[in-house]
Order: structure tokens, then sequence, then C-alpha cells
């Protein structure tokens, strides 16, 4: 679905009786074009018959990891090759399932394509998710392998000063097994996906998603480069200042850097580039039309870790909502800061999960 198509599908749900220039009128463009998109919409099947019946397959897709995470807080400066009084908790974690739950969350109806362990982890995370409102018919419980694991280590500050992943089960996640999902992925309004996934299934979900956007999540410096071939598939990028650094190669200190950053990779493919200038703020851009800088939102920083996830459910609630890009960029970071300050990574925190 483009964009154009899910503005006006998002203007039929309001108002199912809409008249066709009363829609171009909103949009700025003209009656005939509003008919062609029409037409388009209901050779897709979003639209079931005359009277704009809607079909209710507007929906997400994350396709990424899911694990439980072990985070320990330092509750003084943070002594190195030495024991450090703190508090250590666990939570549901994995940046795809971050994200597709936080999606739930502001009330879009969100799918989770990932693997987890027939183990006690695994059935806890699936359990939860489920209980958060994810459809996780696509989350696979895999016999013999072990849910993954990520272990952080949190600062005074509430910065994360390392973490180490066990995630081998992701190497599960083949394109053998994504093809069992295909049918869902290709009706999706919109798939979310995270560099956790291997090179090869990162390959397949760009080569078989067909025409509906992707919104790409780098995780981190060391992953980022996964998709340094596949930019032209991406339709928004969401990294942050040091991931894109490491794919185009532009050192990325102030808001020209961003400028040029981001117009290296509207020449390699991407649509829209949302790009993280930590406490800066955010710098956004899309390809032949607006782009800005967004200030930060002054935040008491209690973890910073699913930060970035929520951000990302947040420019997926707005693309399904149709709004803007600038609208869409201030909707996110406040999503974001609600994460920060809190030591959950939901973006309205429940009860932590102690196992």
């Amino acid at each position: 679905m483009s964009k154009r198509e899910n503005q006006i599908l998002q203007l039929l749900k309001r108002d199912p009786f809409i008249q066709q220039q009363e829609i171009a009128d909103i949009l700025g463009i003209s009656r005939s074009c509003v008919a062609g998109h029409i037409m388009n919409l209901s050779k897709k099947g979003y639209i079931k018959g005359k009277g704009y019946i809607l079909s209710n397959d507007v929906y997400a897709v994350t396709i990424g990891a899911a694990n439980i995470d072990l985070t320990s807080y330092t509750s003084a400066k943070l002594i190195y090759e030495d024991s450090n009084p703190g508090k250590i908790i666990l939570t549901p974690g994995g940046v795809g399932r971050n994200i597709a739950q936080n999606i739930a969350l502001l009330k879009n109806e969100s799918y989770l394509i990932s693997v987890v362990g027939n183990d006690s982890n695994g059935k806890t995370l699936f359990d939860y998710t489920k209980s958060t409102g994810v459809n996780v018919n696509h989350l696979y419980k895999l016999d013999d392998e072990k849910t993954s694991i990520c272990n952080s280590i949190i600062d005074e500050n509430g910065k994360c000063v390392v973490s180490v992943n066990d995630m081998s089960i992701l190497e599960k996640l083949t394109p053998a097994l994504l093809s069992q999902s295909k049918s869902l992925i290709q009706h999706a309004s919109v798939l979310v996906v995270d560099c956790n996934l291997t090179e090869e299934a990162l390959k397949w979900l760009f080569n078989n998603a067909g025409n509906v956007p992707i919104f790409v999540d780098t995780v981190s410096r060391s992953k980022a480069s996964k998709i340094r071939h596949l930019l032209s598939h991406i339709h928004t990028l969401k990294p942050n200042r040091t991931e894109a650094e490491i794919l185009c190669g532009i050192k990325i200190e102030t808001q020209k850097d961003a400028a040029d950053a981001a117009h290296w990779f509207h020449q390699h493919g991407v649509q829209r580039l949302i790009l993280s200038m930590d406490a800066k703020g955010v710098y956004y851009s899309e390809r032949d039309n607006i782009s800005g800088y967004s200030g930060a939102i002054n935040t008491d920083i209690i973890n910073a870790n699913g930060a970035g996830d929520a951000m990302m459910a947040g420019l997926i609630h707005c693309w399904l909502e149709g709004m803007d890009l600038k609208e869409s960029i201030r909707f996110a970071q406040q999503c974001s800061a609600l994460t920060l300050s809190s030591e959950n990574i939901e973006i309205f925190p429940k009860n932590r999960l102690y196992l």
C-alpha cells in the first residue's frame, strides 16, 4: 500500500460516506487521482464493495528478535573490574518483540514473526506478549532451542554501558520458516524489520514483501552493516548517529552533516531517514519532500533501553493513521520519552515481569 492509499484508507475508515471530492480537498490532490487510488485499494482487497465497505486487513507485521532482558542497574558510579551494588530485573525484550508490543499498546493490529525456544523463557515470552494484544500465531516455538537472552548493564545515568546477547536461535528464523508467513507479510499495511535477523532472512523479506512499505531498525553498529546493499528496498530507516555513519561513511556531528547523510541515503534508495542525534534530537528527511530537525524532549532518564523501539512503534502508529512526517516525528519522540522515564520497555508501562 502506498502512502497516499494509506491516507485515503484512513479517511474512509473515519467516514465511510465521505465524497471523493472531499478527500481530494483534504489531501490537496485531484478527484480523478482519488478515484484511481480507490480503484487500487479495491483491487488490493482493502475495499470490499460499493459504499466503501472496508476490509479489516489494516495491520503491522514486525519481524525480529524476541528475548528475555536481564538488566543490571548500578546504584552508584560504575566501577569497572569490581563488584557494584545495584538491582537486577528480568523483563520481556527483543527489538522486534518490543516494537510489536508497543504497536499493539497504541491500539493497532499487530503481528509478530519471531522464534523462541520451547522452554520456560519461551513460554513466558509467548504468553506475556499475547497478553499485551500482539497476535502471536507466527511466533514459532522451536524444540531443542534456547530462548535468546540479552544481558545489559545500566550506569547511574541510565545509559547502557554494555550488553551481551545470546541470540543464536534467530539463525533458525530462516527463509523456509518465513515463507510460512508469506501471505501475512504480503498483505500487511507495513512491515517492521530489525537487523538482528540473518542476512539471508533480510534478503528474503526484502525480495518477497511486494509493495508493502518496509521500516527498518538498525539495532546496533555491528548489525547495521547487514543492510548496506539492501537500502533500495527500505521505505523508512531509523538509525542512530553512529549506525548511520557505519552505513554511509559520513561523520555526523552537525545538522548539515545529517542533511548530507540523508542525501546519501536517498541516493541509495531510502525513502525516509529518521536519524537520532542522541541528546540533540532527531533529524528527519523524506526524499523529494520535507526535511527538518526536532529537538529532544526533556526527560528524566531511568533506562535508555527500549526507547528506540518505542519510537519506531510511534512511527508505525502514525503511518497507519496517515499522519504527516513532521507530526509523526514528534509523536514518536513522545513515545520514546515515556519509555526513557521507566524501567520497562513499554510505552504504557505495566507491572515489571519477575521470573
